[in-house]
């Protein structure tokens, strides 16, 4: 999402329209972003380079604690990451397949949101191929309504019934 606000990742008008709703409300303080501290691992500055984002300085002066809050790591967020990757764990079948594993990462910024009373998670997360567990469509696996079925946190990709209008 980061890339995504901050460069040019390619994005269709519903998705960005979502996302610049949820900016708008966070700039007259009506919510705050949340996200572990992980995410300065994800978001690199050669790629952002790449997105065609100004520089390192923009990305970092989200991070103002007031607007942005970033989450430190510790012992109760990574046993909680630990147990939602076990949850939705899959093992692989007699023949090697059909096994699943939660992202590390994923599994950490879940854990960050559910601990500090984040009400959504927005993200564009649906690959669900291979070994890797998609976010996006989570709780449909196993027909549930919360993570691991006890922290109410809805996952959802932000849109916006309508796109962006520019005059």
């Amino acid at each position: 999402m980061f890339y995504e606000v901050l460069g040019n990742e390619p994005v269709g008008a519903h998705e960005r329209a979502g996302v610049t709703a949820i900016l708008s409300e966070n700039e007259k303080s009506e919510n705050v972003i949340v996200t572990s501290v992980i995410t300065h691992m994800e978001v690199l500055p050669e790629k952002l380079d790449s997105k065609g984002a100004d520089d390192e300085r923009d990305y970092m002066a989200l991070f103002d604690a007031v607007k942005f809050a970033e989450i430190e790591l510790n012992r109760n967020i990574l046993m909680r990451a630990r147990e939602i990757r076990d949850y939705y764990y899959q093992e692989a079948d007699e023949n090697g397949s059909g096994g699943k594993m939660m992202d590390l990462g994923d599994a950490i910024h879940l854990a960050t949101a559910s601990i500090y009373g984040v009400t959504e998670f927005h993200t564009r997360d649906d690959n669900n191929k291979g070994s890797k567990v998609g976010l996006l469509g989570l709780y449909q696996r196993r027909n549930e309504t919360k993570l691991c079925e006890k922290y109410p946190l809805k996952i959802l990709s932000p849109k916006s019934d309508q796109g962006e209008f520019f005059t």
